[in-house]
């Protein structure tokens, strides 16, 4: 009887394990998209009427970015596009956060502060134990508040596994569904360590994940915001509801009738700026950037595309790239278009 058991523990191990795999969560077909619903939550965590907005996102492939396999999903929003990267290694659903910060815009010593918030992060732990807290990021920084006045804030990331749920969204319903719970922490270090920093507000948010879908609900509650003690009144962040459905955008995107490259912008740009390209038909698409010495120096894309209109956010200093001239060329099938960019420091 006990030589039985342990053979039966030992047959059910490796289901065990592939059941919490991240990949077993994600769809496994390229051109899947998600149709989501999206409202405004008031103070109450109602849904506001009016606030209602639809958003599709679409896997176009993979490819390398930033040291790891990713799986590249273009977000269409109303008339504005984006893109995001998610990576799934083991039990693990990797993001990645910050590339789209406006650090351009930013105080330089804020900008350099949150620069450090950029990279890859396991969001998404498949085999953690359930509420058990995981810390992503602990980051210290100083913001302005006036020109002589700063402020020392300690921003903490952290995650924990609830228990599965089976959650009733627009789509159907998903029985089972990771669920998790991702809070960010602000607080102020009125003390040197290893005193804790005073605690200034969290938001928590809970994400749904079903298997062979990933994502199909999301909720960041309304949350009040008091910063008295700097002299700020308080203010409110509206929350939202994030929920897979099939209702389609109100104005349906048509494909583009022409292949386009066009210019970034801004342009010059330091550090970020943003390409824009269209392609009339479904393409292998591969887009590189060149110093002036005809060297490539990055590819943001290598796959296959849809027909549309594509939106690609860009960090020079993710590549360490000086100053100085670039040409960035978009080929597609057999067409092809080449322009010039400026970075300056």
């Amino acid at each position: 009887m006990k030589r039985s058991l342990l053979l039966l523990l030992f047959l059910s191990m490796p289901l065990c394990a592939s059941a919490q795999t991240a990949a077993s969560f994600f769809p496994a077909q390229s051109g899947y998209k998600w149709h989501y619903s999206i409202a405004t939550l008031d103070t109450l965590q109602n849904m506001i009427p009016g606030t209602e907005r639809t958003r599709i996102d679409s896997l176009s492939g993979e490819m390398m970015y930033q040291g790891k396999l990713a799986k590249l999903i273009l977000t269409l929003n109303g008339l504005l596009s984006d893109s995001s990267f998610v990576s799934l290694e083991g039990s693990n659903g990797f993001q990645y956060i910050g590339s789209d910060l406006p650090l351009s815009t930013l105080p330089p010593a804020l900008a350099d502060s949150l620069q450090t918030l950029i990279g890859w992060y396991s969001t998404y732990r498949f085999a953690q134990a359930v509420n058990q807290n995981y810390t992503l990021l602990t980051r210290s920084f100083t913001i302005p508040i006036d020109s002589s006045t700063t402020v020392p804030l300690v921003i903490t990331i952290t995650g924990r596994r609830l228990s599965d749920q089976t959650v009733a969204v627009p789509f159907g319903t998903f029985t089972n569904a990771k669920r998790f719970l991702i809070t960010t922490s602000v607080g102020t270090q009125v003390l040197p360590p290893p005193f804790p920093p005073l605690p200034l507000f969290s938001i928590p948010d809970t994400t749904w994940i079903a298997s062979n879908t990933w994502i199909v609900k999301r909720v960041t509650p309304t949350v009040t915001i008091n910063l008295s003690l700097f002299g700020v009144p308080a203010f409110t962040l509206p929350g939202q509801i994030t929920q897979l459905s099939t209702q389609p955008l109100s104005a349906p995107q048509r494909a583009p009738l022409t292949f386009e490259l066009h210019q970034n912008y801004p342009n010059p740009f330091n550090p970020t700026t943003t390409f824009t390209y269209r392609l009339s038909t479904a393409s292998d698409v591969r887009l590189e950037i060149f110093d002036v010495l005809g060297r490539t120096v990055a590819t943001l894309v290598q796959t296959r595309q849809s027909a549309g209109t594509y939106r690609l956010n860009f960090n020079a200093a993710q590549f360490n790239l000086a100053s100085g001239l670039y040409f960035y060329r978009l080929t597609a099938g057999a067409q092809s278009e080449t322009r010039k960019m400026i970075l300056t420091k």
